[in-house]
């Protein structure tokens, strides 16, 4: 399927060499090749800055109304100026796309250029608002693996969809060294005609079940104190207004005739209920029609959102193994998350875009089955993983005793001290009956195995985490350990897979146990990686002496 530009000339036939590609990229565009964002965004830019300086907006508009003598330019102007503004904005945007790079070119009083190189593409996303549904818009962010993604803010719906589509496509042909159909599509973005590739294949839907998993997963709780504490600027006059009328009268008088029991169970069932619904509404608005596909060239696709709707394209060939999440209350249920660890995501794109997301809260199963398909391999997910022995436990269950004591004391002595109610004294040692439960959980969870060439490790009890990484992702080996954990004989096992601060952590493991999990992962680095030791590093019973505490050593050396 093609889809054509507006008043562009088509693309480079398939094919083409990169020379001819930006060529015919630079010759549709003028003679430099940099063209504005599409003109439905004239529609939504000024929108925008209207929604920006609202807060200033309604401070002119309510003072010059209290005051008689104020001219009606006045208001008109408050208003009109914004939209000026987002019109400037949009006339001072420019784009220009090549066989190598993307460029954009923003900003009314300081310019801005902001590149991003193809060769370079981690995850693509493509993004659009419920105002650029409407007109057919959508926004494309690039990840590059730099601090801040590349993002273009207004192309048509279907340039950005197939921009997502071929983008990474492009980049993996032309590290391969080929000047396929890739890199002819690239120049049809945004004008020139683009080719669709081949058909995706769908691992994972959204079933409608899944939707009973939300309450659990907290989201509601957190939209709810969100809303307490946006309603809570406005509670001094509001509230004044509600409780003044015949309605707020009413209401006070039937709450003060309820029992204490009536009252704190009405409150319960209602905070309940605020909390499971908001919980469903958020995860309706977040993952409607969620949908996980694997394209023949080599990328995951998530589509995802009932409102703003998202596409998310992850090159496989970067993916370096997944992660399972599983917080208490979604355990409990036999639920759990998934996500994709991918090298080169930092900054905004692994903060609140989940541009790492491949399953949300879902039925255990699923999200496993998911999982293996995704890695390849299913053995990393149903093996057993090897247990870290009895100073592990012990360390667990000491943590816990004393974490608790740190809580139980204080209160207990606070309620002595005040002659408080005697039932917080059995409130106050809650933290201590409970420790030695919570300690014996987290150890059930810790383990690590190394099998069908892949590093698995499992710890964590809020929430359990189980991580999963192909040991020929992994590029070096780190070992700390706090002053607690030496007496113990036990280090922190790190396993770097990328060059920033991604890695995978086996907490708690018996030093001579180090070397094992180092030369089953990565054969032929043991011997490089426990050499480079002295001779004070060795726990008792050690035959071999571990690299220097806190010292890398990378995996290819």
């Amino acid at each position: 399927m093609t889809v054509p530009g507006p008043s562009l000339p088509p693309g480079p036939p398939t094919g083409a060499p990169t020379s001819d590609v930006a060529a015919a990229v630079d010759h549709a565009g003028g003679d430099t090749g940099w063209r504005r964002l599409d003109r439905r965004m004239l529609i939504v830019q000024p929108l925008q800055a209207v929604g920006q300086f609202l807060p200033a907006i309604i401070v002119v508009l309510v003072a010059g109304g209290a005051r008689d003598e104020t001219p009606w330019w006045w208001n008109l102007a408050a208003v009109v100026a914004p939209i000026v503004v987002g019109v400037w904005a949009w006339y001072t945007t420019t784009y220009r796309i090549t066989s190598e790079q993307l460029t954009l070119r923003q900003g009314i009083v300081v310019r801005k250029t902001f590149t991003a190189r193809i060769d370079r593409t981690r995850t693509v996303d493509v993004t659009a608002s419920p105002l650029q549904r409407i007109l057919g818009l959508a926004s494309v962010k690039v990840g590059t693996g730099t601090e801040s993604p590349f993002v273009l803010p207004g192309l048509a719906a279907a340039d950005a969809r197939a921009l997502r589509t071929q983008l990474l496509h492009v980049a993996r042909e032309e590290q391969a060294g080929g000047h396929g159909a890739g890199e002819g599509d690239v120049t049809g973005v945004g004008g020139a005609a683009l080719t669709d590739g081949p058909e995706e294949a769908t691992i994972s839907r959204l079933s409608p079940s899944w939707i009973r998993f939300a309450p659990f997963t907290l989201t509601g709780l957190v939209a709810v104190l969100a809303a307490v504490g946006f309603l809570s600027q406005f509670v001094n006059d509001l509230g004044e207004r509600v409780v003044d009328s015949e309605l707020g009268h009413s209401a006070i008088d039937y709450v003060l005739g309820l029992t204490a029991t009536a009252l704190v169970a009405g409150g319960i069932v209602l905070g309940l209920g605020l909390v499971v619904f908001a919980s469903v509404a958020s995860y309706i608005l977040r993952f409607w029609g969620y949908h996980l596909t694997r394209h023949a060239r080599g990328t995951l696709g998530v589509s995802r959102g009932l409102l703003t709707t998202r596409l998310t394209t992850i090159e496989e060939r970067r993916l370096r193994g997944v992660e399972i999440e599983r917080p208490l209350l979604l355990r409990l249920v036999g639920g759990g998350r998934a996500s994709a660890l991918v090298t080169g995501l930092t900054g905004d794109e692994t903060s609140g875009s989940a541009s790492d997301l491949l399953v949300p809260p879902a039925p255990l199963t699923e999200v496993r089955r998911v999982a293996a398909d995704v890695l390849g391999v299913s053995a990393p997910l149903e093996t057993a993983l090897r247990s870290h022995g009895g100073r592990a436990r012990r360390r667990r269950h000491t943590r816990a005793l004393t974490s608790g004591l740190l809580v139980t004391v204080p209160v207990a002595a606070a309620a002595w001290w005040f002659s408080l109610t005697p039932w917080l004294f059995g409130l106050a040692a809650l933290p201590v009956l409970l420790a030695p439960l919570l300690a014996e959980s987290r150890y059930r969870r810790l383990g690590h195995e190394v099998v069908a060439g892949h590093l698995v490790s499992r710890s964590g009890l809020f929430p359990e985490t189980t991580t999963v990484v192909r040991t020929s992702a992994i590029i070096g080996w780190n070992i700390t350990e706090s002053f607690w954990q030496r007496r113990a004989g036990l280090v922190t096992l790190a396993a770097t897979i990328a060059a920033g601060d991604d890695s995978v952590d086996i907490l708690d493991l018996p030093l001579e146990l180090v070397e094992a999990v180092v030369r089953c992962a990565t054969p032929g680095v043991a011997e490089q990686f426990m050499a480079r030791g002295d001779a004070g590093g060795t726990a008792a019973g050690a035959t071999t002496t571990p690299a220097r505490r806190g010292e890398s050593v990378p995996a290819g050396t």
